[in-house]
C-alpha cells in the first residue's frame, strides 16, 4: 500500500465518519453522493481485476456479500427522525463501528488472500469500490425509511380533524 492509497483511504474514512455523525436532512437528490466519492476514488487508484482463481473468486463473493449485508444493517440501524416536516437522519455509535469492522474485515480478507496465493491484485481501490456498494445500499434503505416517515401523520396536526 502506498502513501497516496493510506492517504486516500485515512480521508475517506474520517470524512464517512463526520458525514455519518452529524445530524443532516435526508435529500433524494444527494443521497448517493458519498457512494459515487468512494467509487470514483476506488477507480482512480487502482479500481478492481477479476479474479484470476477459484479461490479469488471465493473471496470477492465474500466481500460483496459482506458489503450487501452490512448496508442493509447500517441502513436500517441508522437514526431517522421528522423535525420541522423534514427528515433527518444520524449515524450512531454502532452504525459507525460497523462501518469501521467494514473496512477492518475488508483488509482481513485481503491479506488472507494474498497469503493464500489467491490474489495479489487487489488493494485499496478495490476496498473503497466494496464500501461504495455498502454506502449505496445503506442511502437507498435510508432514503425508503425516509419516505415513509414523510407520509406518515402528524400527531395532533389541525389538518387531520
Amino acid at each position: 500500500m502506498s502513501v497516496y492509497e493510506l492517504i486516500a483511504i485515512l480521508g475517506l474514512t474520517s470524512y464517512a465518519i463526520y458525514q455519518q455523525t452529524r445530524r443532516h436532512e435526508v435529500v433524494a437528490r444527494t443521497r448517493v453522493k458519498l457512494t459515487f466519492i468512494y467509487l470514483a476514488v476506488g477507480l482512480l487508484i487502482g479500481g478492481m481485476h477479476l479474479p484470476s482463481t477459484p479461490l479469488a473468486a471465493v473471496f470477492l463473493v465474500i466481500s460483496i456479500l459482506l458489503s450487501l449485508i452490512v448496508g442493509q444493517i447500517r441502513g436500517r440501524l441508522t437514526r431517522l427522525w421528522v423535525e420541522d416536516g423534514k427528515v433527518y437522519s444520524q449515524g450512531t455509535p454502532l452504525t459507525v463501528a460497523i462501518f469501521l469492522g467494514l473496512i477492518a474485515s475488508k483488509f482481513v480478507l485481503g491479506t488472507i488472500a494474498y497469503f493464500t496465493h489467491a490474489s495479489d491484485t487487489g488493494g485499496i481501490g478495490e476496498i473503497l469500490i466494496m464500501l461504495a456498494i455498502m454506502m449505496a445500499i445503506q442511502a437507498e434503505l435510508i432514503h425508503r425509511r425516509a419516505m415513509r416517515l414523510e407520509d406518515e401523520p402528524v400527531v395532533g396536526d389541525a389538518s387531520l380533524a
